[in-house]
């Protein structure tokens, strides 16, 4: 559906409308596709814009719960991610939709589509809602779109040493989108919807390896001079994460919000 007006589109916090706007308004590679589809339902941008953006703003204790959910959600662990309170302050936590990162030795760029920079801890979020994932496309892009937000993230882009993570959000589980093709036909160029199981296979690809061989994961790596943890580490910080969790975990974080004002007053 396309709206009349963006402000339908999306969930605007008060005082948050100036910084709607310059998410909005960004520049990638020439082009402000963000503002192009300011308008359409099926923007993944509004949406990502919509839920990180409350996450960002809830109290301290309601932000680390959230997040904790979302960590537990995508790897299917509560150890693999997990935030103690009064570990944190509140400016120790930065959540940002649509930062640009660049690697330290690569010099490679990237968008995030949303991301989470915390003490010793750096998280990228790639959501997609009906679309797939871009593939690799010689000469220009020679990585696809998660390869190339493995290469940035590990490879220090905030001229600091921390741990990595990597969470792929989109509609379903990873297994329910998966299907057995050859890597030639995963390579070809994604034309929507139909071509969503690819996001899956090249997700699997890296996280899982083929016939017992991380060698995937190595070769999509190669050529980062920055200090690399062991590439099972790397695997191992690959989460899957689903619209559905993702809103319970924002709508659960906003009531206890509500609930702590209204017991306020």
């Amino acid at each position: 559906m396309i709206y009349d007006d963006f402000k339908r589109n999306h969930v605007i916090l008060p005082g948050r409308e100036e910084a709607l706007l310059k998410f909005l308004k960004q520049d990638y590679e020439g082009m402000q596709h963000k503002w192009k589809h300011r308008c359409n339902s099926h923007s993944e941008d509004a949406l990502t814009w919509s839920c990180f953006d409350v996450i960002a703003n809830l109290q301290l204790t309601n932000k680390i719960f959230v997040l904790n959910q979302i960590f537990e959600d995508a790897y299917k662990d509560k150890a693999r991610i997990h935030l103690d309170e009064g570990q944190y302050k509140d400016s120790q936590i930065d959540i940002h939709v649509g930062k640009k990162y660049t690697g330290r030795s690569s010099l490679e760029s990237t968008e995030v589509d949303a991301s989470i920079e915390l003490p010793g801890m750096l998280i990228f979020v790639e959501a997609k809602l009906y679309n797939a994932m871009s593939p690799a496309r010689l000469p220009d892009k020679p990585h696809d779109q998660i390869a190339r937000k493995l290469r940035v993230g590990l490879d220090s882009p905030l001229h600091d040493s921390r741990d990595f993570y990597f969470i792929f959000l989109d509609l379903a589980p990873v297994d329910k989108f998966s299907k057995r093709k050859k890597k030639e036909i995963a390579s070809l160029p994604s034309s929507g919807f139909h071509d969503k199981w690819k996001s899956a296979w090249w997700f699997k690809y890296y996280r899982d390896g083929r016939n017992n061989s991380r060698k995937p994961l190595k070769e999509a790596l190669a050529g980062i001079e920055s200090p690399l943890p062991p590439i099972e580490s790397i695997a191992e910080n690959m989460g899957w994460l689903t619209w559905g969790d993702m809103f319970k975990s924002v709508l659960q974080g906003v009531l206890l919000e509500w609930q702590a004002k209204k017991s306020a007053n």
